[in-house]
């Protein structure tokens, strides 16, 4: 996961304003979690995030 990190050159703060944003556009059609829907579709970001929880 820190390769991910290196290349991306995303600060935390963008990564949660991104994370934040995507919660506001998701919407619930299955019992898919908006954080497993997240992991899956921009894992730089969650990578990001797991990494400075």
């Amino acid at each position: 996961m820190k390769r991910v990190f290196e290349k991306s050159k995303i600060s935390p703060q963008e990564a949660e304003i991104h994370y934040q944003s995507s919660k506001e556009n998701y919407t619930i059609e299955s019992a898919e979690s908006h954080l497993a829907y997240y992991r899956e579709k921009h894992p730089m970001y969650y990578s990001l995030l797991l990494q400075n929880v």
